[in-house]
């Protein structure tokens, strides 16, 4: 199917999703029915592509995806231009598609209006020109290409290496010096003065070493400054789709591995079952599903409408940092993971890896991109809020609370405005500590926001919450973690309070819910115990029915808040005789009721944030039960997905990078090249958490569940936070030894408290081997 007709069948649907879908299906339709076959056939050929192929493409519109309408193309944006990279790459075509309807229908699309760029935009839509541009920044010890004026315009003298496409370019577009200038020339391919050597490439195809002695150019299309920016912002956005290609690549390749890994027995098994097997596979699917957040961020702002160029290379190079270092190790490791038929060439899988290896080093490596990130990261506002230029309602700066529908304001106006008032109200020295705030030290701040009306943003109205919209609740989260407030002892809020107002009773709820949003009392999770942390179902607490009590022994551990707790929400087992999940009950407890004994947990890092719980023979009443008896385990999954969600929050990780840029700034390190590198890697990794935090945030928006995918985002984000916890130990120097508070030029910083806190972060909610293992089996599909 044509992209015309594919558009046309889409108009009585869901708008542009329905249109990539069925685009996408169309591609892969086509695509499949000569597979990475047809690329065999075409390996070390010349011109090495199949002009057939070429022509059908240019049928179905795909070669002008991105060319206007008035020069014969599609004229829509790079999502579109991107599903057909991506699909055409998942069977290795070999077919210049990024390189002449890319890079060179980009620069062309920006030159002066000419008869040339009339003639070349219209014949790469169609299929009838095929252009290449020459821009290589390395000499290799030979001159530059520079342009000299002569009676028919200028003439090119020098070389240019890594042109693609070449051997089957129909024209040029040639990047050259006049007199320390750049300037945009067009050469035809069998122009006298041109020499087009081949250069084979590991994947079987050729660029080409172009040689200019005395070739006639004409005018140039551009000159200067002008030409500058048109050849850049045309190498970002070929960036950007050839990430789209390599994504391709990286999805084929790992979902052939793990067919692989299905179906291959060994010692009487799948290799998929093996654990080992399986989380080196997990993590290869975590780095794909942070590569499809990148490559989502960088089309979205190139497809926004008026970009800055900044914003560009920046989102260019984010994408390939991420997505070329991704499907290099995807790819390595898929050969390891196939064993010996992997290395050998008549096993296709390792014709992905080649592949990848060029298009890395097509348009700057990875490590390129890392490095230009770091610099371009200061020129551009990165976390796209927004809520800077926006005015803020001045119902916002009040500290009193507001009888007001909080829905009611624009996202950007909520935004700027809970900033705004968070960041004038929250004390700076509690900002960016990395850890939850004990019931002491936040007692004042819960003064202050329970006097604005603000504890509680997702309860309803009627329960004294703000009654925000799931949307509003992400938003309202985000910025308080901008603004770098410590959680508090919250369990009341976030989890009691929303399973009550749905499974407790009416006199439960009027006893309970109206302490709990004036901060009147603290509360406690009673989940874990001892030999039953991840796998909760097998606690041994158990509830006995005496009378018109219920009588709890046993014992909870890692009990966050425990000891400044005033009530405690548990499970306990009420039935030894069923299966494990199925003989658990919820109830309430009084921290103070006889038989309750409780010993703080001092964590790695010295701080008490948890404690055991001892109960011996603790009578409570009859009544204390939420929901029916044995149906505890349905109550406490009930808001499962938020308590997961907010495992990942990537705010521990980026508190911590913020301290080691203090902290770099103070000692000299910031400027150290080695230091940069490192402190790049970081912001990358946050940069690509956060947006998969904001996709399942968008999931949970809408009011819908996440499946076990949420699971990668806890992973990640301990992970992150342990690098970014030990590169602020490191850029410490001596002082990265000092226990508590230390000064870094006016910053009071604690540089060890974020390295030990990440452990629990690894721990809470399921430890990442269990994360790892939930993934493995309810998302690859592995046996």
């Amino acid at each position: 199917m044509s992209t015309a007709a594919t558009i046309e069948s889409s108009q009585n649907e869901s708008g542009d999703e329905e249109i990539l879908r069925l685009l996408r299906e169309a591609v892969s339709a086509f695509s499949a029915s000569a597979g990475v076959e047809r690329t065999r056939s075409l390996r070390g050929t010349r011109p090495g592509l199949d002009e057939t192929v070429w022509h059908q493409m240019a049928e179905n519109g795909w070669l002008g995806i991105l060319i206007p309408e008035e020069f014969g193309g599609l004229g829509l944006g790079f999502a579109e231009m991107s599903v057909v990279a991506e699909e055409l790459a998942r069977v290795l075509s070999p077919e210049p598609v990024v390189g002449s309807s890319v890079l060179s229908a980009m620069l062309l699309r920006q030159v002066t209006e000419s008869e040339t760029k009339t003639r070349l935009l219209e014949g790469i839509a169609g299929g009838e020109a095929i252009v290449g541009t020459a821009f290589s920044e390395r000499s290799f010890g030979e001159a530059k290409v520079s342009a000299i004026a002569s009676d028919a315009g200028h003439t090119l003298s020098g070389t240019c290496h890594n042109v693609f496409p070449a051997l089957c370019a129909t024209d040029f577009i040639v990047a050259a010096d006049i007199g320390g200038e750049r300037a945009l020339f067009h050469v035809a391919a069998n122009a006298t003065g041109l020499i087009i050597e081949e250069t084979p490439r590991t994947d079987g195809t050729f660029a080409g070493k172009l040689v200019f002695d005395g070739t006639e150019a004409g005018a140039p299309l551009l000159t200067g400054a002008e030409a500058e920016a048109a050849l850049q912002y045309a190498q970002d956005t070929a960036t950007v789709i050839t990430c789209s290609e390599l994504f391709g690549i990286m999805q084929e390749t790992l979902e052939r591995t793990l067919d692989y890994m299905r179906t291959r027995v060994q010692f009487d098994k799948p290799i998929g079952s093996f654990q080992a097997l399986q989380h080196r596979a997990v993590d290869l699917w975590i780095e794909k599903e942070l590569s499809l957040c990148a490559l989502g961020d960088a089309l979205k702002t190139l497809d926004s409408g008026n970009p800055t160029p900044a914003q560009v290379r920046v989102a260019a190079s984010r994408a390939k940092a991420r997505i070329g270092t991704a499907a290099h190790s995807i790819g390595r490791e898929a050969i390891s993971l196939h064993g010996a038929i992997g290395v050998t060439d008549e096993y296709d899988i390792g014709l992905f890896l080649r592949r990848s290896v060029v298009l890395n080093a097509w348009l700057g490596t990875p490590d390129l991109h890392r490095r230009r990130y770091g610099m371009l990261r200061n020129e551009i506002e990165l976390d796209n809020t927004g809520h800077m230029d926006v005015e803020v309602p001045e119902v916002f700066l009040q500290d009193e609370r507001a009888d007001i529908d909080w829905n009611q304001f624009s996202d950007e106006e909520f935004r700027a405005g809970v900033f705004a008032w968070l960041d004038k109200a929250y004390p700076q020295e509690m900002r960016h500590t990395g850890r939850r705030g004990s019931a002491e030290e936040m007692h004042d701040w819960m003064k202050v926001i329970g006097k604005k009306g603000w504890i509680a943003p997702a309860w309803p109205v009627e329960w004294g919450g703000m009654g925000l919209s799931p949307g509003k609740q992400i938003i309202f989260i985000e910025e308080r973690e901008r603004v770098g407030v410590m959680r508090n002892p919250d369990m009341g809020v976030v989890m009691f309070g929303p399973m009550l107002m749905r499974w407790g009773t009416e006199e439960q709820k009027q006893r309970y819910l109206p302490r709990i949003i004036k901060n009147e009392e603290i509360w406690c999770q009673g989940y874990s115990e001892p030999n039953a942390g991840s796998d909760l179902a097998s606690l041994r607490t158990s509830a006995v029915l005496e009378g018109d009590h219920w009588v709890i022994n046993g014992s909870k551990i890692w009990t966050s808040s425990g000891h400044w707790a005033d009530h405690m929400f548990l499970l306990a087992r009420t039935d030894k005789t069923v299966k494990k999940q199925a003989g658990i009950s919820f109830f309430i407890l009084d921290m103070n009721t006889p038989g309750v004994s409780v010993r703080p947990i001092e964590n790695i890092a010295g701080h008490e944030e948890f404690a055991e719980v001892f109960f011996e023979d603790v009578h409570i009443p009859k009544d204390n039960i939420v929901g029916e008896v044995n149906n505890g385990w349905t109550v406490a999954k009930s808001l499962l997905g938020f308590e997961r969600l907010n495992s990942g929050s990537p705010r521990t990780a980026r508190a911590a990078l913020q301290a080691v840029e203090k902290v770099a700034r103070a000692n000299g390190a910031w400027e150290d090249p080695v230091f940069q590198s490192k402190y790049n890697r970081i912001h990358l990794d946050i940069a690509d958490l956060s947006s998969a935090y904001q996709r399942f945030a968008d999931i949970i928006s809408l009011g819908d569940t996440p499946g076990a995918e949420l699971s990668q985002l806890k992973i990640v984000v301990a992970t992150v936070a342990q690098q970014a916890g030990e590169l602020l130990i490191e850029t410490a120097g001596e002082a990265g030894s000092l226990s508590g508070m230390q000064e870094f030029d006016g910053n009071e910083i604690d540089v060890t408290g974020p390295f030990y806190a990440h452990f629990t972060s690894k721990i809470a909610s399921g430890t990442n081997d269990i994360q790892r293992n939930i993934i493995a089996k309810r998302v690859l599909e592995l046996p």
